[in-house]
């Protein structure tokens, strides 16, 4: 016989960036904690709800999303009626995190056998063949154009242009040789570099840029106050707890920290969103 409890519906739009594992974590520590059942939507072809398909916080269909800053971004300036920030961010390992802040960057990859070519820098790799997730991802091509613009580069920096669809097919273009070099959310790396062919020795970092703003955590408006409290408690006190601690760092996640909508008003993270900058045209 079955036991009434609440059942929290949650989405990501996160994967293959992140593995759906976490996302499953994350399911089993809320119904411990809330004491609920929790579904899982997994929608991998977007980095936010679809444009053109009812939403699903005004539609009342999700309680709680896992989707890219730029994608958040698209729903505050669209005035999103049903989508709110919750408070907590997870916190992700790099080598440049070295106060454990939420945010994360951009890793510039390339193959091993570029370094053979006196590839040194980014600016070592103009006319090379370049992979990105897509024209939007804050990770994967805004910074590289502010970046590029920034050091005195234009449009013709890049050779051919590449769209993978995600960051880990931006990372197995590079290991294949099917493009020399691309821009990877920093934490995509971080679980599945384990998993390709020797531990994907192959993929050198040649740079980190950023901080970038941090991942929200988007919650349906109609959600009960306390409910998301509750949520936040316990993905806050992560840190505590010895068993759910270590879990979590399996994917890198060091732990959730507080997160404030102001983060993604500042012009830092307006700056990214820039839509006049594009890869494929002069964007200066």
């Amino acid at each position: 016989m079955s036991t009434e409890k609440p059942e929290l519906r949650i989405a990501t739009y996160m994967c293959p960036t992140h593995p759906v594992q976490l996302y499953e974590l994350i399911m089993e520590l809320l119904e411990e904690a809330l004491e609920c059942y929790t579904t899982l939507q997994y929608e991998s072809r977007k980095p936010g709800p679809f444009t053109d398909r009812p939403d699903p916080f005004i539609n009342d269909k999700v309680d709680l999303a896992f989707m890219t800053a730029a994608a958040y971004m698209k729903l505050r300036k669209e005035n999103n009626p049903s989508a709110d920030l919750l408070a907590v961010t997870p916190v992700f390992a790099h080598q440049m995190n070295v106060n454990n802040k939420p945010g994360y960057f951009s890793d510039i990859i390339i193959h091993r056998d570029k370094k053979a070519h006196n590839v040194n820098t980014l600016l070592d790799l103009r006319g090379c063949a370049f992979a990105y997730s897509d024209e939007e991802s804050l990770s994967g091509s805004k910074i590289v154009l502010k970046t590029l613009k920034a050091r005195g580069e234009n449009a013709s920096f890049f050779g051919s242009l590449l769209k993978s669809g995600s960051h880990l097919a931006s990372a197995q273009m590079v290991l294949s040789k099917q493009a020399e070099w691309a821009a990877v959310d920093s934490t995509t790396l971080l679980y599945t570099k384990k998993y390709m062919p020797e531990g994907g020795r192959d993929i050198i970092l040649l740079e980190t840029l950023g901080r970038l703003p941090p991942y929200p955590i988007v919650v349906n408006r109609k959600l009960n106050d306390k409910i998301k409290t509750a949520i936040c408690d316990a993905l806050l006190n992560l840190p505590q707890t010895e068993k759910w601690k270590n879990k979590f760092a399996t994917f890198g996640v060091l732990k959730f920290d507080l997160n404030h909508v102001d983060i993604y008003d500042g012009p830092a993270a307006q700056v990214w969103t820039t839509q006049s900058e594009e890869l494929n045209v002069r964007y200066y």
